[in-house]
Formats: C-alpha cells, structure tokens, sequence
C-alpha cells in the first residue's frame, strides 16, 4: 500500500510531500519497524522497492517488512534543490563556501534545527498515530546534504532514531562544520556509505569515520562502493545500508 501526504511546515508557506509505503500484511505484534527516507522525490521509490523486493526472502536479505516515508520539499524541482542548502544544514555563526561555488552565495542555509524538529514533532507522530510502528527501530537515511542532516541530526536528537544512515555525507559544508557536534556522540547505530569515485568525498568520509569517539566505534559500518560516483552510489548501496539497520 502507498499513501501520500502533503503536509504543513513550520514556516510560512512551505509543504512537504510525503510518501508513505506500507508492507501489504498485517504488522507484527511490536509494529514495522520505519525508515525515513529525505530527498523523498529522488529515492523514495528506490527505498520502498527495496524493502518489497528482498523483505519476500528475508532470510537470506535480512530485510524485514517495513514501513517507507519519502520526504520531500512540495515544490519544483529547482526550488527543491535550493532548499535543500536550507533545510539539510546546521545553523553557524558564519558560512565560507568552497572555491568551487566560484563567489556565488546561497540565498538560504542553516535550517536544519527547524527542519530536524518538524520531523521530530510533527511527521514522526503523525506517522505513529496512522500506522503500526516498532518504536525501537525507526531509522534515518539521507544522501549528500541528506546525509550531512542525518549526522547532524544524529548529535542532535540521537533519541529521535535507533539507526542513521549516511550516504555520501556533504562533510566539507561550511569549512566541515559537522566536526563541531562530535562531541555529542550517543549510542546510536551508524552507516556511512561512499563511492570509490567521489574523490574528496571519500577522504572526508574515512576521516570522520575514524575521528568519531569510542562510543560509536563498534556500532558503525563505513562502506566504499568501488566504481560507484555520487549519483551512482545511492542505488547500489541502499540495500547495503538497509541490511545494516535490521542488523
């Protein structure tokens, strides 16, 4: 069964377009567990054939029925893409772009707390009064500035999800930013996927992978996709990510 949403944000005039995928059973006695899938117009559809396609063999995928929400700016796609430097990025003092933006600026960033606690307060409810949910395996995937949310939301409201996959995270936002929560590392599980050939993306990666703090150490799975680009790799290694969650 799927289901869409569009639903009211915490700012004036922004709605998010939200997909829900339910497996076509009747949910476990705890609930499915739920994977919340950001930039839900580009890989929702990838995440709920995923889990309907390899949650049929599940003892050989180790993928269980599960509920699917793709989130999503409700916009065209180029404003979409604008948002996203706002809704993905944690506030800062100040912003230095790379030299590759070539001087230009973007109008908005540094939304991520409001965006963080839109999911937080108002879609995880929601989510939980409609549907039957495994309250203790509920999980965050993003990619590229998705993924630099879900590390940020990982430090900043770890209780939020039991599981955070990050596939190629946009590490180098803001002179590397994201280095500044470490600190606030819990006990959570945590996936980092890269491609082999993102180039600087992959050394950002294996860096932060081997800086996080002792208390993540055994909980973390960092994954190079050979012969996988930054478009390439959500495809390939979403399955990958998955499996780790039902872990």
């Amino acid at each position: 069964m799927r289901e869409e949403w569009i639903l009211e944000g915490k700012e004036p005039d922004v709605q998010y377009h939200v997909q829900i995928y339910v497996p076509d059973q009747a949910p476990p006695s705890e609930g499915f567990p739920v994977i919340y899938v950001l930039d839900g117009n580009a890989y929702f559809g990838y995440g709920a054939d995923t889990i309907r396609n390899q949650s049929f063999n599940g003892l050989k995928t180790g993928i269980e029925p599960a509920i699917i929400v793709g989130i999503a700016l409700k916009a065209e796609d180029a404003i979409i893409r604008e948002r996203r430097f706002y809704d993905f990025t944690p506030p800062a003092a100040a912003y230095k772009y790379p030299d590759r933006f070539k001087n230009t600026t973007i109008d908005k960033h540094g939304g991520a707390d409001i965006f963080l606690d839109w999911i937080v307060e108002e879609l995880q409810p929601k989510i939980l009064e409609n549907y039957a949910v495994d309250l203790k395996k509920q999980c965050l995937y993003g990619h590229s500035l998705g993924g630099l949310f879900t590390l940020y939301s990982m430090f900043r409201r770890p209780e939020a999800f039991q599981c955070y996959l990050a596939i190629s995270p946009s590490i180098w936002w803001n002179e590397k930013h994201i280095y500044s929560f470490v600190h606030d590392t819990k006990d959570v599980r945590l996936f980092i996927g890269v491609g082999k050939e993102e180039g600087i993306m992959v050394e950002d990666a294996t860096a932060f992978y081997h800086r996080l703090p002792i208390v993540l150490e055994e909980s973390t799975a960092y994954h190079i996709a050979d012969d996988e680009n930054h478009a390439s790799v959500v495809p390939t290694t979403m399955s990958r990510a998955f499996r780790y969650f039902f872990q």
